[in-house]
C-alpha cells in the first residue's frame, strides 16, 4: 500500500464525519431557536405585600409580583432573586425557584415569601413617620432565570402604592 492511500480516509468515514457535523449543526440551531433574538426583560410591579411571620430579628412577607412579558414568544421562568426598597431604603430580598411560564405579550401573578431584618423595619418606620406621602414608593431589582440554560434577564422597576386614607370620625371636617 503506497503511503497516499495510506492516508486517505475511507470513504465510510469521511461520511461519519460529515453525519456528526451535521447533527452538531443541527442541535446549534434548535438550542439558538429556542429564543428566538435576544430577549427583552420582563417588566416587574408589586403587586401586595402582607406580613406573614415575626420573629425578633427577621420577619417574612409574601410579596406578590406581577410578570408582564413584553417579548413575541413565551418566558419559561425557573427563578427569580430580587432585592425590595421602600421610601429608597432597603426593605426586603428573596429568591425563589418557582416556575412559572409568561405567556407572549402576556403576564403572570407570582406569590413568594420574602424577609426582612429589624433594622430594615425601623428605617422603614423612621422614613413613614418623617414622611408625609400619601403612598409607598418602591423599587424591585433583580434577575429571572429562563428556560433550561438559566439565561438571566435582568429587571428594575419602580412605582408607587398609594395607601388609604385614615378614616376621620363622624363629623370631624377636612384641613
Amino acid at each position: 500500500m503506497s503511503r497516499a492511500q495510506a492516508l486517505k480516509p475511507a470513504a465510510g468515514d469521511s461520511l461519519s464525519v460529515l453525519r456528526v457535523l451535521a447533527l452538531l449543526l443541527l442541535a446549534g440551531l434548535v438550542a439558538c431557536s429556542t429564543f428566538p433574538g435576544k430577549p427583552e426583560p420582563p417588566r416587574v410591579n408589586l403587586v401586595g405585600l402582607r406580613l406573614v411571620s415575626v420573629e425578633l430579628f427577621e420577619q417574612r412577607y409574601q410579596v406578590r409580583l406581577r410578570v408582564k412579558n413584553p417579548n413575541a414568544f413565551e418566558l419559561p421562568i425557573r427563578g427569580i432573586d430580587f432585592q425590595l426598597d421602600i421610601n429608597g431604603e432597603a426593605f426586603a430580598d428573596g429568591i425563589s425557584n418557582q416556575s412559572v411560564t409568561v405567556p407572549a405579550y402576556g403576564e403572570r401573578l407570582i406569590a413568594l415569601e420574602v424577609s426582612s431584618s429589624l433594622m430594615q423595619v425601623f428605617r422603614q418606620l423612621q422614613s413613614l413617620d418623617s414622611s408625609r406621602s400619601p403612598g409607598l414608593k418602591y423599587r424591585i431589582d433583580g434577575s429571572v432565570a429562563i428556560g433550561d440554560s438559566g439565561q438571566r434577564l435582568p429587571f428594575d422597576y419602580s412605582g408607587e402604592l398609594v395607601l388609604p386614607e385614615p378614616a376621620r370620625p363622624a363629623g370631624e371636617k377636612g384641613s
